[in-house]
């Protein structure tokens, strides 16, 4: 079984940021995730971390991959996949 690889915040959280995404304000305490919004118009999103803030690498790839399905046609991306 290959290693699960985790981000820790301070490189999740640049990476979503550098992306346009902020933390949601004013939404429900959760055990096991956080809330956060897009930088474009659309629902805020959960972002999976552990009790130590770390999250899989493989649970941020399926956030850029809701990302890119979400955002407008016209929306111009950084490279969120630059692990």
């Amino acid at each position: 079984m290959a290693p699960v690889r985790r981000l820790s915040r301070d490189v999740w959280e640049k990476r979503l940021r550098d992306c346009g995404c902020y933390p949601a304000e004013g939404l429900t305490k959760l055990n096991t995730a956080e809330w956060w919004r897009w930088p474009f118009p659309a629902t805020p999103f959960t972002v999976p971390v552990d009790s130590e803030g770390y999250m899989e690498q493989g649970a941020y790839f399926r956030l850029m991959a809701d990302m890119a399905e979400l955002a407008p046609a016209d929306w111009k991306f950084n490279d969120p996949y630059n692990i």
